[in-house]
């Protein structure tokens, strides 16, 4: 509870639920780990006391929450297996794209009504890390009692420093493993910032604006909001997506790029 920093300048610094989060984030998939810096790119900042990802914990689960209720439908067969080499697919729709598209500074007709009909599917089961310079892209597509997840996490610095360890790639797992996972890490991270909280209330913050009674209640409703959402991943998957016309478009894309 010490080391959080608060926000703002002298004389007005604060802090909050949000800030007690602070924390270090790495997600393991195989034999990589998203969101764990390169040893190059620690030594060329020269002072990034962690390999992870150090930041307020509380944006990773807000950005991976927003999901889950789209997360939760099954995608067909012929999509999945697209997902398996989601860069090809990406690149591929971009080429149909510039096909139509060609005032670089206008979307077109064809953009809404071709285009981002067919790769929307894509984008709407993908999160990035926006507040991260070079933050990873992670995707999460699910097919029965299967789900793939896909990141891209190459990004490259001044002097080609690669950022993170991890090379762009993918991993697959059963779906009902994956909502076990996230169960325990919402127990865990919950049960950390029980303790987190209870400090933070005993503490005297001295010049440090937090106010005691908002936080108490801001940790029940996280806490609630998180569990309420995490039942979303066990509900029967309903299709808000139209699949039909994504495979009328897909092959109209294949047949035109030839």
């Amino acid at each position: 509870i010490d080391d959080i920093l608060p926000v703002g300048q002298e004389p007005n610094l604060s802090t909050s639920w949000f800030w007690l989060t602070d924390g270090e984030l790495w997600l393991n998939f195989g034999d990589q780990t998203i969101y764990e810096y390169s040893t190059e790119a620690i030594n060329h900042w020269g002072n990034k006391p962690t390999p992870y990802n150090d930041y307020p914990l509380v944006r990773f689960i807000e950005d991976f929450t927003e999901l889950f209720d789209t997360i939760r439908e099954t995608i067909p067969e012929e999509f999945y297996h697209l997902t398996k080499d989601l860069k090809k697919f990406q690149t591929d729709s971009k080429k149909w794209l510039d096909i139509y598209d060609t005032d670089e500074d206008e979307y077109s007709d064809f953009y809404f009504e071709e285009y981002d009909k067919l790769v929307s599917w894509t984008y709407q089961r993908t999160f990035d890390s926006a507040h991260l310079i070079g933050g990873p892209w992670l995707s999460f597509f699910r097919r029965d009692d299967k789900i793939r997840i896909v990141w891209d996490t190459e990004h490259t610095l001044e002097n080609d420093i690669c950022l993170w360890t991890a090379k762009d790639g993918s991993f697959e797992m059963n779906y009902s493993d994956f909502v076990d996972k996230i169960g325990v890490f919402g127990q865990s991270f919950f049960s950390a910032m029980d303790k987190q909280v209870e400090l933070a209330v005993a503490k005297e913050w001295g010049n440090i604006k937090l106010d005691k009674k908002r936080l108490v209640e801001e940790h029940k409703e996280r806490k609630d909001e998180f569990f309420s959402t995490l039942r979303l991943l066990d509900q029967e998957p309903t299709d808000k997506t139209n699949w039909t016309e994504a495979e009328l478009l897909f092959n109209r894309m294949t047949n035109e790029i030839k």
